[in-house]
């Protein structure tokens, strides 16, 4: 399920816990018109059967809520080297800190976002970003791409296929002028 999907399912499903709930509470009370009221409602048949659908679909959202909540993605791994001993991997997860530790020695680089994909044991990168004014655009991102791919290359053999960069914001708060 898509983030949007998901967020909308459980603030429609909080609402609802928060109605019930606070009916409940007035029930304990010594309030019982929603019971009354809720049985006028069964008495109809077509409200019955209105009540058992919307019960199902709920059932359906909250079902899949759960499992998209202890579904494990499985982690990428890329192959590094085939050694007698065996064969040599590193994570998804450990390439973006290199990327990231790689992007640090770039001045004018402010933030810096990787997205990595492994397709056939090829490494393609697509970086996300936020530069500081006053650099030329073109020079930096050139300097980055060369820069991750070297770093890569020398501490992990990990050889890239491309490297996308993408420039998503100009950072125009000096303050911090390294990548976070």
């Amino acid at each position: 399920m898509g983030s949007f999907k998901v967020r909308f399912t459980v603030g429609i499903l909080s609402l609802g816990y928060i109605i019930v709930s606070i009916l409940f509470i007035l029930i304990s009370f010594g309030w019982f018109v929603p019971i009354e009221v809720f049985n006028l409602f069964l008495i109809d048949l077509n409200n019955r059967w209105i009540l058992g659908l919307t019960s199902f679909l709920v059932l359906i959202f909250t079902f899949n809520i759960f499992l998209s909540s202890v579904r494990v993605k499985p982690e990428k791994h890329t192959s590094i080297h085939k050694t007698a001993l065996g064969q040599i991997d590193l994570s998804i997860p450990a390439l973006e800190q290199l990327i990231l530790k790689a992007a640090k020695k770039i001045p004018g680089i402010h933030e810096v976002y990787p997205v990595l994909k492994v397709i056939d044991n090829n490494l393609s990168v697509l970086l996300k970003v936020q530069v500081n004014p006053d650099y030329n655009i073109p020079q930096i991102t050139a300097e980055l791409q060369h820069s991750i791919k070297d770093y890569l290359l020398q501490t992990s053999g990990t050889g890239i296929e491309e490297i996308k960069i993408q420039v998503t914001k100009i950072n125009l708060d000096n303050k911090n002028s390294r990548v976070e």
